[in-house]
């Protein structure tokens, strides 16, 4: 009876201490896992939040440039000598102010209902996989997000043709996001642009074009080796 209990104990001891030892490389494993994800998530984060930005930008972007309906010659004129050449393009100030303050508050006002972001991590990804046929299990994640909209009108000028010159007036917008992430803060800037008006410019434009102050004879004689010429 005696050896038969003892017999019962040790049996009990033997489980309890395999529970434990599997419990422990459970517990190790845990950490190890969570220490090679943190970068890992980080890496997904940015690219879940600047999805998320980047499709908030253009929706907005679409309805405030739909509310506007702002063309060409409403943000620009074009000047010309007697002989037909595009002698300048003036940006109307206020009309492109408005347009761009307009823009700037309809992607912060879409923004604001996306301060979540949610977003799944492949396991295996931790460990450096990324086999399709290993994207699972995976883990899900939020992030909390503030956003900051900037954003700067630029022009770009492109050849279309003979004598042809395709003016576009672009706002550029860059997003900064402070991602609140899995081991601290990181910061990430999502730069997008959108085409607000654009014309083709018909007739005899300048090949080339500077504007220098101060220019010594030395730089002026450079400036003429390029083609370029100096305003008058």
């Amino acid at each position: 009876m005696i050896q038969k209990r003892r017999n019962i104990r040790l049996r009990i001891s033997r489980i309890l201490i395999f529970i434990l030892t599997i419990s422990l490389i459970l517990s190790a494993f845990t950490v190890y896992l969570d220490f090679r994800l943190r970068a890992v998530v980080k890496v997904f984060a940015k690219s879940a939040v600047k999805t998320v930005v980047t499709n908030c930008a253009n929706k907005a972007s679409l309805k405030a440039l739909g509310e506007l309906g702002v063309d060409y010659s409403e943000i620009a004129k074009i000047s010309r000598n007697e002989a037909g050449l595009a002698t300048s393009v003036e940006i109307d100030s206020a009309t492109a102010n408005m347009v761009k303050s307009h823009i700037t508050n309809e992607i912060a006002k879409q923004l604001e209902s996306h301060e979540k972001v949610n977003f799944s991590v492949p396991v295996f990804a931790a460990f450096g996989i990324y086999y399709t046929a290993l994207k699972w299990p995976r883990l899900n994640y939020t992030v909390h997000i503030t956003t900051t909209v900037v954003s700067d009108f630029k022009s770009s000028f492109q050849g279309a043709g003979i004598n042809q010159v395709l003016h576009q007036i672009m706002l550029t917008v860059g997003l900064e996001s402070d991602i609140a992430v899995l081991g601290g803060n990181t910061e990430q800037l999502t730069t997008t642009s959108f085409i607000i008006a654009e014309t083709v410019i018909v007739g005899a434009v300048p090949e080339a074009f500077t504007s220098v102050g101060h220019a010594t004879d030395e730089v002026m004689e450079d400036i003429f080796d390029f083609g370029a010429s100096l305003p008058q």
